[in-house]
C-alpha cells in the first residue's frame, strides 16, 4: 500500500474543516447546556481525539504491518464519529465522516470503497432519525452520502496522478542509470578496442624488434655489438612499457559502477538509500545484473516491506563478487513472486546464487557470483 500523501494545503485545509466542525459544536452545545456538562466535556474530548488519530493515520511515514495499523486508526476514527453523532446534535458534524471517507481509497480498491460507502453514510440517518427525531434525516444522509461519494472521487483521482508520477520518476530513474552504464560499456569497449590493437599491433612489431637485435648483437663484436646491446635494451624496456601502457588501459575499463546506482537510487520517495562499494564490476553483463536487482528490492521495499531505509553492499570475497541488499520493511513469511523469481535467474544465469532472508528486523537479499565468466 502506498503512504498517504501529505501536501502542506491537505492538512491545512483537513485541520481547518476539524476546527470550523469542531469549534462550532462545541460552543453551541455549551450555549444550550453549560462548559461543565458531560455531553460538552466528553464532546470535547471525541474531538481532541479524532484529530489525534486522524493525523496519525494520514502520517507519510509508513509503520510496521503498516496496512493493518492503518485499517485500525481508520476503523477507530469511524467509530468516533458516530459516538460525536450522539453527542451533539448538529448534522455538519458529519462532515468528519466525509474526512474519513477521503481516506478509504488508500486501503480498498476504488469500486470496493464506492459499493462500501452506503455503510458509513447509514449511522447518520439512524442516529438522527430514531436518536434525535430529525424529520428530514433521510435527506441529510443522503446529501451526506453524496459527498462522502465526492471524496472518494476526489482522493482516487489524486492517488492515481500521484502513482503516475511516481512511476514516471522511476521510470527516468532507472532509464538514466542505464543510460549511464550503457556510455560507460561503450567507453569500455572502445579502451579495450585500443588496448588489444595496442598489444596486437606495436607489442609483437617490438617483440620481434627485440629477437632481430639480439640475433644481431650475437653475429656482430667490437662497436657495433655494443651498440647492438643499447638498442635490444631500449627495445626491452619500450616493450615492457608498451605492456605497462595496456595493462593500465585495461584496469581503467571498469564500469563507474557508483555512478549508475545513485541515479537509480537518488530521491527514492520514502526511502534513504546507502550504496557502499567495495570492489569493481568490469563486466557489462554483471553490472547490468546488478543495476536490475537493486531495482527490484526497491520496488519491492516500498510496494511490500514499507521500508524507509536501504543498505546496498558490492564486495569481494575468495574470488566471488556479493551484492548485499537489506532493508528495515516487515519481514515475517513471504512467497518469492515474479521479480524475486526473476532476480534469482538473473544471478543464476551468471553461475551465482541468491539467498533471501525476511526477519521481524526486515528484508535481506544476499547474491553472489563468479568474479570470472563460468
Amino acid at each position: 500500500m502506498k503512504a498517504f500523501p501529505k501536501l502542506d494545503t491537505e492538512i491545512l485545509s483537513a485541520l481547518l474543516t476539524w476546527a470550523l466542525v469542531a469549534g462550532s459544536s462545541v460552543y453551541f452545545l455549551q450555549k444550550q447546556l453549560s462548559w461543565d456538562h458531560w455531553r460538552v466535556v466528553s464532546a470535547s474530548a471525541g474531538y481532541l481525539l479524532f484529530i489525534g488519530l486522524f493525523l496519525a493515520m494520514i502520517r507519510d511515514k509508513p509503520y510496521r504491518h503498516d496496512k493493518g495499523v492503518r485499517w485500525t486508526l481508520l476503523l477507530s476514527v469511524m467509530v468516533l464519529v458516530v459516538g460525536l453523532y450522539l453527542l451533539v446534535p448538529y448534522s455538519y458534524g458529519a462532515i468528519l465522516m466525509v474526512l474519513a471517507s477521503a481516506m478509504m481509497p488508500h486501503l480498498l480498491s476504488f469500486k470496493q470503497a464506492v459499493w462500501l460507502s452506503p455503510l458509513w453514510s447509514l449511522p447518520l440517518y439512524l442516529v438522527l432519525r430514531f436518536y434525535w427525531q430529525e424529520e428530514y434525516a433521510g435527506i441529510t444522509a443522503l446529501l451526506f452520502w453524496s459527498f462522502n461519494l465526492f471524496a472518494l472521487i476526489m482522493m482516487n483521482t489524486a492517488l492515481k496522478e500521484q502513482r503516475a508520477r511516481a512511476r514516471a520518476e522511476e521510470v527516468n530513474r532507472e532509464l538514466m542509470a542505464t543510460q549511464a552504464l550503457l556510455s560507460q560499456a561503450s567507453k569500455q569497449a572502445e579502451r579495450t578496442r585500443i588496448a588489444r590493437n595496442i598489444h596486437d599491433l606495436l607489442g609483437h612489431h617490438l617483440t620481434a624488434l627485440s629477437i632481430n637485435l639480439q640475433v644481431a648483437q650475437r653475429k656482430t663484436d667490437g662497436d657495433v655489438r655494443q651498440l647492438m646491446e643499447q638498442c635490444h635494451s631500449i627495445a626491452a624496456l619500450l616493450l615492457s612499457d608498451v605492456r605497462e601502457a595496456v595493462s593500465d588501459i585495461r584496469k581503467g575499463s571498469a564500469l563507474n559502477l557508483q555512478q549508475a546506482l545513485a541515479l537509480l537510487t537518488d530521491n527514492v520517495p520514502r526511502l534513504e538509500v546507502k550504496v557502499e562499494l567495495e570492489t569493481q564490476v568490469t563486466d557489462i553483463e554483471q553490472a547490468n545484473m546488478v543495476l536490475m536487482c537493486v531495482r527490484e528490492s526497491l520496488t519491492n521495499s516500498l510496494k511490500h516491506g514499507h521500508a524507509d531505509k536501504m543498505w546496498i553492499r558490492l564486495y569481494q570475497s575468495d574470488g566471488w563478487l556479493a551484492l548485499s541488499i537489506r532493508d528495515n520493511g516487515e519481514g515475517g513469511d513471504f512467497l518469492p513472486g515474479n521479480g524475486l523469481n526473476g532476480l534469482r535467474e538473473r544471478v543464476e544465469a551468471l553461475g551465482g546464487r541468491v539467498q533471501f532472508d525476511a526477519t521481524d528486523a526486515g528484508f535481506s537479499t544476499l547474491l553472489s557470483w563468479p568474479e570470472e565468466k563460468p
